[in-house]
């Protein structure tokens, strides 16, 4: 029997239940505030809250970092570049890029960060300090709307991988009506969030219905399936997979 370690696990929300993705943080007056679903050395996801005129003041990281503006308007400045993001839309920052965030209004975020972070090695400030994408199909520093990435096929599902890594996937699908994937299982944690339509996900014996602006965790080793029943449906689905323990090394 494998003995696999739980840090793979998404913090902070209930699996098998559809919640909005604002629940997740409770919002302050005058506060940033974020919430670590997932958290390890060269993958997380994190959710924030952005009061009205909060932000973030340069930074520069190491790490590929996709940031999904979920509600709210933002003011991004990426390497001296003013660009405004609204919900629905996404930036890539990519490694070693100085960036900033101001919320215009209340603001909420998802951050994906990936990529292997060095101390103390390389120049800081220029673009892809390890020369490696990881994050991938999306161009850098620019807006796109999140949801537009990929289109609609006929009587097919199309998905596109943003991030493909051994314990770490972020993929984008589109599914027609009638289309979908599954049922199977998983050895990780699969987070969807709906981007356009209405989905239903099938939990072992539980269906449920996500619609935009809803996200879903189908947890580990329980059969599951993403379909577009009733609408065309298009997602974007998180896995996080767990690492082996020292004893299986």
């Amino acid at each position: 029997m494998e003995k696999r370690t739980k840090e793979f696990h998404f913090n902070g929300i209930k699996p098998g239940r559809p919640v909005y993705l604002e629940q997740l943080i409770t919002a302050y007056p005058h506060q940033v505030i974020s919430l670590q679903m997932i958290d390890r050395d060269e993958e997380s996801v994190q959710v924030f809250y952005f009061d009205q005129e909060e932000g973030i003041s340069t930074d520069i990281q190491d790490q590929d970092i996709l940031y999904v503006v979920t509600s709210g308007n933002a003011l991004f400045t990426v390497d001296h570049k003013d660009s405004e993001l609204k919900a629905g839309e996404c930036m890539l920052v990519p490694s070693g890029c100085p960036h900033s965030i101001h919320a215009i209004t209340a603001l909420r975020l998802l951050q994906i960060s990936v990529g292997v972070i060095t101390v103390g090695h390389g120049k800081r400030g220029g673009f892809n300090m390890s020369g490696k994408d990881y994050i991938k199909n999306v161009d850098k520093a620019c807006v796109h709307t999140l949801s537009q990435l990929i289109g609609y096929q006929d009587n097919k599902v199309a998905s596109m991988t943003l991030v493909q890594r051994d314990l770490f996937t972020t993929t984008i699908m589109a599914m027609d009506k009638g289309t979908g994937v599954g049922p199977h299982a998983c050895e990780g944690d699969a987070m969807v969030i709906a981007l356009e339509g209405e989905g239903d996900v099938m939990i072992g014996e539980e269906l449920h219905l996500l619609k935009q602006g809803e996200c879903i965790v189908m947890p580990a080793d329980i059969p599951h399936r993403v379909r577009g029943e009733r609408d065309k449906f298009k997602m974007m689905l998180i896995v996080s997979k767990p690492e082996l323990s020292n004893q299986e090394k």
